[in-house]
């Protein structure tokens, strides 16, 4: 129903494969909508951000991928180890990456619930490896059933390699990935059930029973305080530096990253916005990301098509605005 809104709110209408590969809104419908945005978040206390855009997609093709991966994944938690855990593992490590996209990526805007997702996938990589000596033992498990969660195990590294992948699109960033995946570990960690190594009749010492408990509460506190330290770091900073300015390679790449036909970019033009200005001599007055202004002259014995001029923003930006990171990508 959100995507739908997000659809209606942009006239109906999906942006073109270089500004929107996902088939989706533009930028600008995407913020209005809630999407996650550093400077905004910042500057204008806009923190509700963080939440509203787990809800948002940033087109057909990320909704029908994230939902088949939390109907898979999502459902196999919640089966297993309850509505109340699956809903923790969802909740913190989408809210918790997005907070560490907003650090590591202020430029870019952010939509999506693959924080959660990636949530979830890091909580069942936590249970396989808590119980791995148990669901590879020769002694517990037949050999069929090993073969069955190895199986699982390949599936989740395959689902991991294509949301990375999609992490490299425009709207969608790997670092919200990172930071769900980790943050799932973790708490996946402190609250889902282990398999009882005594049920299968496999003594455990008090050292390892420790060891357990020890890990348990470990994985809450380390999740908890990790939440709070990158929210005082957000607030703290300026919400346009990132502290690894070469890091945005790990979540957006135009493609093809090489001279001729693009067919996404990874910048900000696709939210510029511009203004017909008509004195002292007829000319379109375009807002660059950086807030600076640039002067576009434009022909008077033409007819004017706002339409027209505002589909080609983008590459009006690309063109005449300083400082745009898409340039050194077209050197390549």
């Amino acid at each position: 129903m959100i995507l739908i809104a997000s659809i209606a709110l942009n006239g109906w209408k999906v942006e073109q494969l270089d500004a929107n590969p996902m088939i989706g809104p533009s930028a600008q419908t995407l913020i209005r909508m809630g999407a996650k945005d550093s400077s905004l978040i910042v500057h204008e206390n806009e923190s509700w951000r963080l939440v509203s855009s787990i809800g948002l997609h940033a087109g057909l093709v990320h909704y029908f991928i994230n939902m088949l991966a939390l109907y898979f994944v999502g459902s196999a938690i919640e089966t297993s180890h309850g509505f109340i855990a699956a809903l923790i593992l969802f909740v913190i490590p989408a809210i918790g990456g997005t907070i560490l996209s907003a650090i590591f990526l202020p430029e870019y805007i952010t939509v999506g619930a693959s924080g959660g997702i990636f949530g979830l996938i890091g909580a069942c990589l936590g249970d396989i490896l808590m119980n791995w000596k148990l669901l590879f033992s020769n002694f517990v498990t037949e050999n069929a059933k090993k073969h069955r969660h190895a199986f699982v195990v390949v599936c989740l590294v395959m689902d991991i390699a294509l949301n990375s992948i999609i992490g490299l699109t425009p709207y969608v960033d790997n670092f919200t990935h990172l930071g769900g995946m980790i943050l799932g570990l973790l708490c996946g960690i402190s609250t889902m059930e282990r398999l009882s190594a005594d049920f299968f009749g496999v003594e455990q010492g008090c050292w390892s029973k420790a060891k357990q408990y020890t890990v348990r509460f470990f994985g809450l506190i380390v999740s908890v305080i990790s939440i709070v330290v990158a929210t005082i770091i957000l607030m703290n900073g300026d919400g346009e530096t990132t502290p690894c300015p070469s890091c945005t390679w790990l979540s957006c790449v135009p493609f093809p990253p090489w001279k001729g036909s693009t067919w996404w970019y990874c910048d900000d033009c696709g939210r510029v916005t511009a203004q017909i200005v008509y004195s002292p001599s007829l000319h379109l007055e375009l807002k660059c990301p950086d807030s600076t202004s640039v002067a576009i002259d434009l022909d008077p014995n033409e007819n004017l098509d706002r339409e027209d001029l505002e589909k080609h923003l983008p590459e009006y930006c690309r063109d005449f605005c300083p400082k745009i990171d898409v340039r050194r990508y077209r050197e390549l």
